[in-house]
C-alpha cells in the first residue's frame, strides 16, 4: 500500500469528501507533472538544504538531482536543470562560493522577534512551587524549541506541528515535540484542521524500516465534540512510499512498542482540542497539498544567481592572479627524468618560456621569469551581487537589517524609513506565533489535568502571550526611547523600569533603582513643572523677580 493512499484514505473517512479547485485549473497545473506529492517532498528539501548553509551539501543535492530525480520530472524541472549549482555539478575544475543568505535572512528574523514573556493569571494554578504554567514551560525548556526549530523551520519549509506528549520515564510534566512538514500531514474539513497525522520512523534489530503514524481526530459523537488518537505501525521500503500495516503485537517486534500497542486507540471525551499546535504563519493558496508558504518561495532563483556571481568572481579573482613564466634553463631538474621541475604554489599554471637557443642548445635569453597578470573587471560582479540581493530580501527585510550598507549618504531618518520592511514582516511574524503559542499553552495545562486526574474539566486558559515591542532590544535603543516618553510624562517610573532592565534587577536593585529615579528625576521634574505653572499664572512674571521687587531686596540678599 502506498503510503499517501491510506493517508488520503483516512482523510476521507475522518472528513468526507474534500473541497478542490476547479477540474480544468486541476488539469492545466498538473499537464506536464508525473507526481505531484514529489515535486512538493522536493521543494521542502531543497528549501532545507538552501537554509543549511554549506556548499557541499548543496553540491552533492543539486549532482543527485540532477542526475536522477529530474529525470522523473523531465518537463516540469527544466527550469532547474540550468541552475548554476546544476550545471556545475558536471564540471570538477569550479571554485563554487555559497553566500549563506538564506540562512542570515531566517536567523535574524528569529533573533529580531526573540521569545515572548508568556503568563498565565489563573490563581487555581499557583502552588507552593510557584505558576504551574511557568514549571511546564521550564521543564519543557520551549524557549530552545520555539528558537532553534518552531520558528525557524516554520519560515523555512512553510509549516509544521507541535505534538504534545507525555512520558513518565521523561518528566513529570507534559512536553511538546516539533514535527516538520514532512513529518506530518492536516485534515480539513471546511476550513478548519479537524485531524492531523504524525510520522515517526523507526528501525528494528534487523534493520527493517517501520513506520508508526498517530492520528488525533475530533469527532462528534453522543452530543458533544470528543478527541480520538490512534496509533498505527508499518512496515516500510527503503524510500517509505510503499507500507505493509502490521496487524499482530507490535512488542513481539519491538519490545519498546509494547506499550504504544497497549495504548493505541485512546478516547478523550467532551474535549475538542487535538492537543496538537499546527504552526502556519503565512498560508499558501497557490496549490493543494502544500498547507504553509516558506520565506523562500519565490526567492531559490535568486539564491542561485547570487552564489553564481559570486563564484564567478572568485573565479575572476584566481585567474587574475600573476602567471609567472619560468625559464627551464634556471628550473632543477628530476634526477629521474632530467625534466624541469615545476614551481608549486597556489592555483599557479607555470609554463617554460624557453628563449632562442646558442649552437650549444643554451638559452640565449637574459631574463630567467616573466611576469604576466591579467586586468579583469571586479566590480562588474561586486555590482551585480549587490543587485541581487537587493531583489533577494524584496518585500522581507531591509538590507541594512543584514549589515549590508548600500547607501551611505542616507540620513538617520531614511535609514529608519526602509528598516518598516523589516518591522512588517517581524509584525506579521508575531500575528503568526501569538495564537500558536497561546493554544499551545493552553493545551499543556489540559494535558497535565488528563495526565494527572485521567479526565479534563477545563479546556481553556486565560494565557498572555507578549512580544518584545522593540524591533532594536538594545540597551541604547530602549534608553534613548523610554527616556523620550518618561521625560514626556507618558510612562510612570514602574513601566520605565519593566520595560528598560526587564528580569535583569533583583527586588531590592529594582526598588533602589526605581527610588533614586522618583528622586533625582520625577520630583525635580515636578517641581520646574509647578514653578512653571505659576509663572503663567501671574501673566509670565517670574515670581522671584516679584519677590524682589516687592521686598526691595536685590540678588545678593536673596
Amino acid at each position: 500500500m502506498n503510503l499517501k493512499e491510506w493517508i488520503r484514505k483516512k482523510v476521507l473517512k475522518t472528513a468526507g469528501l474534500s473541497k478542490t479547485d476547479s477540474l480544468q485549473a486541476d488539469a492545466e497545473r498538473l499537464t506536464f507533472i508525473n507526481n505531484d506529492e514529489l515535486i512538493i517532498k522536493n521543494r521542502l528539501k531543497e528549501y532545507n538544504i538552501w537554509y543549511g548553509g554549506d556548499g557541499d551539501e548543496l553540491l552533492n543535492y543539486y549532482t543527485y538531482q540532477n542526475t536522477l530525480e529530474y529525470n522523473f520530472e523531465p518537463w516540469y524541472s527544466r527550469n532547474k536543470r540550468n541552475y548554476f549549482w546544476a550545471i556545475s555539478s558536471t564540471e570538477g575544475d569550479i571554485k563554487r562560493t555559497h553566500s549563506g543568505q538564506p540562512r542570515n535572512i531566517v536567523d535574524t528574523l528569529v533573533n529580531i522577534i526573540r521569545f515572548p514573556l508568556i503568563d498565565c493569571a489563573e490563581a487555581d494554578l499557583a502552588d507552593g512551587k510557584g505558576n504551574r504554567l511557568q514549571q511546564i514551560l521550564k521543564d519543557c525548556e520551549l524557549e530552545k524549541i520555539y528558537k532553534h526549530e518552531q520558528l525557524p523551520l516554520t519560515l523555512v519549509e512553510g509549516w509544521g506541528c507541535y505534538k504534545i506528549n507525555w512520558d513518565e520515564e521523561i518528566s513529570d510534566y507534559p512536553y511538546p515535540v516539533y514535527y516538520r512538514a514532512d513529518q506530518v500531514d492536516f485534515i480539513y474539513k471546511a476550513n478548519r484542521i479537524i485531524g492531523i497525522i504524525f510520522k515517526d520512523y523507526y528501525t528494528d534489530g534487523e534493520n527493517k524500516n517501520l513506520l508508526m503514524t498517530e492520528t488525533r481526530t475530533i469527532k462528534f459523537e453522543d452530543g458533544c465534540r470528543n478527541l480520538y488518537i490512534e496509533k498505527q505501525l508499518f512496515r516500510a521500503n527503503d524510500s517509505n512510499d510503499f507500507v505493509d500495516p502490521i496487524e499482530e503485537d507490535w512488542g513481539q517486534i519491538v519490545p519498546e512498542l509494547k506499550d504504544a500497542y497497549e495504548h493505541r486507540k485512546i478516547r478523550v471525551s467532551s474535549f475538542n482540542k487535538l492537543l496538537a499546535v499546527p504552526c502556519i504563519i503565512f498560508k499558501d493558496t497557490s496549490r493543494s497539498g502544500a498547507y504553509g508558504r516558506s520565506i523562500f518561495t519565490g526567492k531559490i532563483d535568486l539564491f542561485d544567481d547570487l552564489d553564481q556571481c559570486l563564484s564567478q568572481n572568485s573565479n575572476a579573482v584566481r585567474k587574475s592572479t600573476p602567471v609567472e613564466y619560468y625559464n627551464s634553463d634556471f628550473l632543477e631538474r628530476d634526477p629521474n627524468t632530467g625534466l624541469p621541475i615545476q614551481p608549486k604554489a597556489y592555483d599557479r599554471k607555470y609554463s617554460i618560456y624557453a628563449g632562442q637557443r646558442d649552437a650549444n642548445g643554451g638559452s640565449t635569453s637574459s631574463e630567467p621569469v616573466q611576469v604576466t597578470q591579467p586586468q579583469l573587471d571586479f566590480v562588474q560582479y561586486s555590482n551585480n551581487a549587490i543587485q541581487i540581493l537587493l531583489q533577494i530580501v524584496n518585500g522581507v527585510m531591509s538590507p541594512a537589517t543584514i549589515g549590508i550598507d548600500i547607501a551611505k549618504k542616507d540620513n538617520a531618518e531614511a535609514q529608519r524609513e526602509k528598516e518598516k520592511v523589516t518591522i512588517f514582516t517581524r509584525n506579521a511574524i508575531i500575528d503568526g506565533e501569538e495564537p500558536i503559542l497561546k493554544e499551545l499553552c493552553n493545551e499543556l495545562l489540559c494535558a497535565y489535568e488528563l495526565k494527572t486526574t485521567g479526565i479534563i474539566t477545563k479546556d481553556d486558559y486565560d494565557i498572555s502571550v507578549k512580544f518584545n515591542e522593540f524591533a532594536d532590544d538594545s540597551y541604547e535603543n530602549k534608553l534613548d526611547k523610554l527616556g523620550q516618553a518618561f521625560d514626556s510624562q507618558l510612562i510612570s517610573e514602574d513601566m520605565f523600569m519593566k520595560k528598560l532592565y526587564d528580569n535583569t534587577l533583583t527586588k531590592d536593585e529594582y526598588e533602589k533603582e526605581k527610588a533614586w529615579l522618583i528622586k533625582h528625576h520625577t520630583n525635580p521634574q515636578t517641581e520646574g513643572m509647578r514653578e512653571g505653572a505659576i509663572g503663567k499664572m501671574m501673566g509670565g512674571m517670574n515670581p522671584m523677580s516679584m519677590l524682589q521687587e516687592e521686598e526691595g531686596m536685590d540678588e545678593e540678599e536673596l
